[in-house]
């Protein structure tokens, strides 16, 4: 077991999970998280069988190992990921916003802001219309994607976000106003100050805190 089989939804089990107290208890729900079975599958598990599960744990204490990727395939669903920022409009910038309140539980929503659809033709695979009302629908999707792929892709994006914002200010602000968003200037000034440098590393933080 790795963290290349682990899936968003697990991950985000995973971080909660690592906060009980109980060491039994804890390491009961993990197992259970990775073999997608019930607590109850754990606790009817015989001594010698939980010993051995328990040790298919010792990857969380593992570096998270992987890279941004160009291309997210799950569940006969393919998205492309947009680091160009220009390519993501105003109202996806507000959604990131709100998003990166709660980064781990809304990483699957993080995701779905910054890919785009793709959708499948005769012999190869062509990007397809953002809609912005199926962004539930995309959401899950990441839920279930791999969790490697998610994670460094969401944190690749970030430093581009926060960086290309930094010079980019004007055209934000432009972008903005196209849309019809109110008092353009303290939108930008918050979104700046939301990626103010604190949001990876309290994703990573949260996972060695947890190891």
């Amino acid at each position: 077991m790795t963290w290349q089989d682990i899936n968003v939804f697990q991950f985000q089990q995973i971080v909660k999970a690592r906060e009980e107290k109980d060491s039994i208890e804890r390491d009961s729900k993990l197992i259970a998280i990775i073999n997608g079975w019930t607590e109850r599958d754990v606790d009817s598990l015989p001594v010698y069988e939980f010993a051995k599960q328990k040790q298919k744990l010792n990857f969380l204490n593992d570096d998270i190992s992987g890279k941004p990727v160009d291309y997210i395939t799950v569940n006969g669903h393919r998205y492309k990921c947009i680091y160009d920022i220009r390519k993501i409009n105003a109202a996806r910038y507000i959604e990131s916003k709100t998003f990166a309140q709660e980064l781990i539980p809304n990483l699957h929503k993080i995701a779905a802001s910054l890919i785009h659809p793709m959708k499948k033709s005769l012999f190869s695979w062509k990007l397809d219309k953002y809609d912005a009302s199926k962004h539930e629908d995309y959401a899950q999707d990441m839920l279930e994607a791999k969790f490697v792929d998610v994670y460094h892709s969401v944190v690749f994006f970030y430093h581009v976000y926060r960086n290309w914002m930094e010079v980019s200010k004007g055209y934000l602000i432009a972008e903005m106003e196209k849309q019809g968003i109110m008092n353009p200037e303290k939108a930008v000034a918050d979104l700046l100050n939301i990626m103010d440098g604190s949001i990876v590393p309290k994703l990573l933080q949260t996972m060695k805190t947890s190891q």
